[in-house]
C-alpha cells in the first residue's frame, strides 16, 4: 500500500458516516456526544465495572451497558449523577466545525506535501567523493598543524 492510498477512503467507508435524513445525522452526532462523556469517565478510572457504576448512580446494570452499547442516550441526570458520584465536573466547551474543517485541510495540504516530496528520489551528482566526518576533521586537523 502506498502512503497516499493510505488516507482515502473505500466508498463502503464514506457510507458509514453519509445520512438519509437529518434526523438520522442528529442522532449519530447525540450518540458521539454521549460516547465522548462515557470515554471521559471510562479515562477517571478504566479499570470501573459496569455494575459499580450502576450501583454509584442508583440504577441497573442493564442501563449502563445499554449506554455504552449506545442503545439508549445519556442524559443530563444521569450526567449530574456521575459527576456526583465520582466528585468531577465535566468541561464542556464550543468550537467551530469551520475552526475543525480548516485544521483538517491544512493536515492534509501537509499530508500532500510530504508525498510529493517522497515521491522524489535523491540522485547524488556525478563524480563527487563521499569524506566521512572523520576524514574531514583528520583533514582538517593536518591544515591547522601545516599553518
Amino acid at each position: 500500500m502506498k502512503f497516499k492510498d493510505k488516507y482515502n477512503m473505500a466508498p463502503e467507508f464514506e457510507e458509514l458516516f453519509s445520512f438519509n435524513s437529518e434526523k438520522e445525522e442528529i442522532e449519530h452526532e447525540a450518540k458521539m456526544m454521549m460516547f465522548r462523556f462515557l470515554s471521559e469517565v471510562e479515562k477517571l478510572n478504566s479499570t470501573i465495572k459496569k455494575k459499580e457504576l450502576a450501583k454509584a448512580l442508583n440504577t441497573s446494570a442493564s442501563y449502563i451497558t445499554q449506554l455504552f452499547n449506545g442503545d439508549k442516550l445519556i442524559n443530563l441526570t444521569t450526567l449530574a449523577k456521575i459527576q456526583k458520584a465520582y466528585n468531577i465536573s465535566f468541561e464542556i466547551k464550543a468550537v467551530s466545525n469551520l475552526k475543525i474543517y480548516k485544521h483538517e485541510k491544512i493536515l492534509s495540504n501537509t499530508q500532500q506535501v510530504a508525498e510529493k516530496q517522497s515521491d522524489k528520489i535523491y540522485k547524488p551528482k556525478k563524480n563527487i567523493e563521499a569524506k566521512t566526518n572523520h576524514q574531514e576533521l583528520k583533514l582538517k586537523f593536518l591544515k591547522k598543524g601545516r599553518n
